[in-house]
């Protein structure tokens, strides 16, 4: 009995201990954590010039370059000043104003304006602004687009934002992927499909097909007016209702739709399945394409995700005054 009494005692001693260990362990991971977490304050040399910036700014667009690089696993091996301050090759003009509106993302609320993205009155600035929002693969963040639902019940969808802009609809809907605080116009873009019913995908005209959100049946992308694009389950071209065959034209689950240039190349899983020109006699683009103020449209039932967005360097501001001068 006192020999159990005391393999008892011990081994509730070594419980004692094991827990006392286990909090200290604890308390060891929290602190690690804490350390790791991206809140801390980055002293950056940009281009000569000092700042500070919360670790978080930095690293609030997920997947870009920049969220990599001060993610805090490498600054070790990160380019520093004799002073120890990280650096950053480009010009305080630059990067400045691509820090101060992550900042007003940071503090965005519904009840203020909302944030517009940098604007610069010379063009040649504008557009090394561009180039440096590109190198630090921040594109997404500083020029956003969005997914909106303009034909449909909207409680029976649910829209997905970056980095995952994606779409999951209930019922046959059709939705837009706009720009967001910014007039870069969007010229390229790809469709992941997955389960999806009836899917039209391609292009509308702003001003005349969006901004008409109303529930009940409606025509989709390519059969109403101002509106073009590929009909999936047809196996063809829609414009404005009329439909061209694409012969051998199939997809399924996990297909890749690209459309370039605003609609005048068609890549199915990478490879070309209609283009503008090779569809002259039998497919009518609206005339003039490149003069329309167009954004991406999409109709089905089910789910697909959009991806590899690309914008046009020139802002449709800029677009219409080289077109006025040339008039």
């Amino acid at each position: 009995m006192k020999r159990t009494a005391q393999c008892t005692e011990d081994h509730g001693g070594n419980e004692g201990s094991s827990e006392k260990n286990q909090k200290k362990r604890s308390r060891g991971r929290g602190f690690e954590n804490r350390m790791q977490l991206p809140c801390d304050v980055l002293h950056l040399n940009v281009g000569g010039d000092l700042t500070a910036v919360l670790r978080r700014t930095l690293t609030s667009v997920e997947g870009s370059m920049l969220a990599s690089r001060f993610s805090g696993r490498w600054d070790d091996s990160l380019e520093k000043d004799r002073d120890g301050n990280f650096f950053i090759d480009q010009p305080i003009e630059l990067f400045q104003p691509m820090v101060n509106y992550l900042r007003a993302k940071a503090c965005e609320t519904a009840l203020a304006p909302s944030v517009t993205s940098p604007e610069f009155e010379r063009e040649e600035k504008r557009r090394d602004f561009i180039r440096m929002v590109e190198y630090f693969g921040m594109t997404s963040g500083i020029y956003p687009t969005v997914m909106e639902m303009c034909r449909g019940e909207p409680e029976s969808a649910q829209i997905c934002g970056h980095p995952n802009l994606s779409v999951v609809s209930r019922e046959w809907s059709t939705f837009t992927l706009e720009m967001r605080g910014h007039k870069r116009p969007i010229t390229s873009f790809s469709v992941v499909l997955g389960k999806v019913e009836r899917a039209q995908i391609g292009w509308v005209r702003t001003g005349h097909f969006v901004k008409k959100l109303r529930p009940g049946d409606h025509k989709g992308v390519g059969e109403e007016k101002f509106s073009f694009g590929l009909d999936c389950c047809r196996g063809g071209l829609l414009y404005e209702g009329s439909f061209s065959k694409l012969d051998g034209l199939a997809t399924e689950k996990g297909t890749v739709i690209r459309c370039e240039n605003k609609g005048e190349r068609w890549l199915v899983n990478g490879q070309l399945v209609a283009s503008s020109i090779a569809l002259e006699e039998t497919f009518q683009l609206p005339p003039d394409l490149q003069q329309y103020s167009l954004i991406p449209a999409f109709s089905g039932k089910g789910d697909w995700k959009v991806c590899e967005v690309e914008l046009d360097p020139v802002t449709s501001d800029h677009k219409a005054t080289i077109s006025h001068a040339h008039l």
